[in-house]
């Protein structure tokens, strides 16, 4: 959908870098958040993210990069059922109030949970996808209601085909349709004009939202 997240390629939200701004993370409660949404997580990127995108906008600008991940965590937690937005709350309150958090040490489970984690799970080679490597193409304008993963900035945009990187879920659809996904390369200017610094944008994008450019 076309929310407060697709921000990107947009002006006006200060310094993309700053000093420090490569560090995975700034506090401890960071990386806690981070193993949390992985583990509790909808069991595709798509799903986490459309669970963020649901944010009141005024909170998801207001929120930091983690607490948008534990937002997502707990929502993940109330929707299968396994906490309600009361208990916490409630731990919200013992927690300031002073009480110690609870703690629980099962190491099999987490080696476990570590092993699946570090599993790749590369995509299925796509038979017959419709471009290939070379092929011109563009960004189809398109404006969804719903959940998509074509970046705003990208739309009619003209780019080269520098992968096709297989086959995977289309996010569009909750993934019940499978699409080859490409690698497109965009020239800087085509997206921002002739007043930035000359590179190339790479993006990886569902065929679904692509057309060939007969320019």
């Amino acid at each position: 959908m076309d929310g407060v997240h697709d921000v990107g390629g947009m002006q006006g939200f200060g310094a993309a870098t700053w000093p420090g701004a490569e560090d995975p993370t700034h506090a401890d409660w960071e990386l806690r958040a981070f193993v949390l949404a992985l583990v509790t997580g909808p069991g595709s990127s798509h799903a986490f993210r459309h669970t963020i995108e649901r944010l009141d906008p005024v909170r998801y600008l207001s929120s930091t990069y983690y607490e948008r991940w534990l937002y997502e965590a707990e929502q993940a937690l109330v929707e299968s059922g396994a906490i309600t937005h009361d208990e916490v709350a409630a731990w919200e309150a013992r927690l300031a109030a002073g009480e110690e958090p609870p703690r629980r040490a099962e190491p099999e489970r987490a080696a476990g949970l570590v092993r699946a984690l570090r599993r790749r799970r590369p995509l299925e080679p796509a038979d017959e996808p419709r471009f290939a490597v070379g092929h011109r193409v563009r960004v189809r304008r398109q404006h969804p209601a719903g959940h998509t993963r074509c970046p705003r900035y990208l739309r009619g945009a003209r780019g080269t085909i520098a992968r096709v990187q297989g086959l995977d879920g289309v996010p569009d659809v909750d993934n019940a349709v499978i699409e080859p996904v490409y690698a497109v390369a965009f020239d800087s200017t085509e997206l921002w004009g002739d007043d930035v610094e000359r590179h190339l944008v790479h993006a990886d994008l569902w065929e679904r939202y692509l057309e060939p450019d007969n320019a």
